[in-house]
């Protein structure tokens, strides 16, 4: 997904694609995360967690390979598969975590979203370099390497390690449960927040006057910065008794981010080093939450499944919405305000989710539902 911004521009020239088609385009991974991560507690429960992850490795590969083929279609077909794999392997994180790391979740998930992070910044500033020396289709084929790395080491770890399998829970209490609709709004808004940013970071800072590699590199800094916070964030949310401090602590940096790219663009790296930080924080946040407000592997899978089908179709919004209102207005003043206004609900929801508060403790009423 990281390798795509970078690019956009060339993309729209290449195959003539809107603004419009392209926010479609880097949103069509997050809305994969949503429709399909109901399918991976049922695949965990039949294969095991190790095995499940396997074999969403397998879309992934095609997908990444085959969305350099160089054609619109091609593009398209080949995001939407890698985003299915994706989608899977997702929801299937804090299950296993659960299941065998359980008194050291934090850690964990730490070095899980670090590793994510470190992921997408490879992929953000090595884009634009790959580009000029082998071309848009060669700079996106390239990332099908790791992918392939990942099936060959999750295989060995399938193969010798004993699966862990998820219970079959009440998926229909959870959508009657007041902590897990807040769990699942918090992670839904973060990742909006987050993926408008993936998407359009970079051409915000070209049309604000940085070249394309420097805009690559600042992409790349969205993504590694985050490193320090998701390594943070986990340990220090298993540790505390609720985790409400941190969630406010969190979007406080998105916020003063997003106010600093509005009131002194100039000043981008400074805006978007705190941007990396408040983000990585968040999507760490929201992962360690999935895992404490589930009582058992089982419920975590579950848990993690709601929050990011619905999360993630709520954040696939984010980037279609930033590149409508950016043809809409003609700039990027009036996306930029809109993504700051969303740091209010994020923190509303961010302290009900951080409560101690387990899954299975409270109910929706018709008061809620009103």
């Amino acid at each position: 997904m990281a390798s795509v911004p970078p690019l956009v521009e060339e993309l729209q020239r290449e195959l003539g694609l809107s603004a419009t088609a392209a926010g479609v385009l880097t949103a069509a991974p997050v809305l994969c995360f949503g429709l399909l991560a109901p399918a991976a507690p049922p695949l965990a429960r039949k294969l095991g967690g190790e095995r499940a992850l396997l074999l969403a490795l397998l879309p992934v590969l095609i997908g990444v390979a085959g969305r350099a083929a160089g054609s619109t279609f091609a593009l398209f077909a080949g995001t939407i598969l890698a985003g299915a794999g994706v989608a899977i392997a997702n929801v299937l994180v804090p299950s296993v975590v659960k299941g065998r790391f359980d008194r050291g979740t934090g850690l964990v998930t730490g070095l899980y979203v670090a590793a994510l992070t470190g992921g997408a910044a490879l992929a953000a500033g090595l884009t634009v370099p790959l580009d000029d020396a082998l071309g848009w289709q060669g700079a996106l084929a390239v990332w099908a390497v790791p992918a392939a790395v990942a099936l060959f080491v999750v295989g060995l770890g399938a193969r010798r390690r004993t699966a862990v399998r998820a219970q079959a829970a009440d998926v229909r209490g959870l959508l009657r449960d007041r902590v897990a609709w807040q769990v699942t709004l918090y992670m839904g808004l973060q990742a909006l927040v987050f993926y408008a940013g993936l998407a359009w970071l970079p051409s915000i800072l070209r049309d604000g006057g940085f070249s394309a590699g420097t805009a690559g590199t600042l992409l790349a800094v969205y993504a590694l910065g985050g490193i320090p916070t998701s390594l943070v964030v986990p340990v220090a949310a298993a540790r505390l008794a609720d985790q409400r401090l941190l969630a406010l602590g969190v979007t406080a940096l998105e916020a003063t981010a997003l106010l600093g790219l509005l009131a002194a663009p100039s000043a981008a790296v400074a805006w978007v080093t705190l941007f990396a930080l408040g983000q990585g924080g968040a999507i760490a946040l929201a992962l360690t939450l999935m895992v404490l407000r589930a009582p058992d592997p089982g419920r975590a899978a579950e848990l993690s499944g709601m929050a990011q089908t619905l999360g993630y179709s709520l954040a696939a919004l984010g980037p279609v919405a930033v590149g409508a209102l950016h043809d809409w207005s003609d700039g990027w003043r009036v996306p930029l305000t809109a993504l700051l206004a969303l740091t209010v609900p994020l923190s509303a929801v961010g302290v009900a989710a951080g409560r101690n508060l387990p899954v299975g403790s409270t109910r929706l009423t018709l008061a809620d539902a009103g």
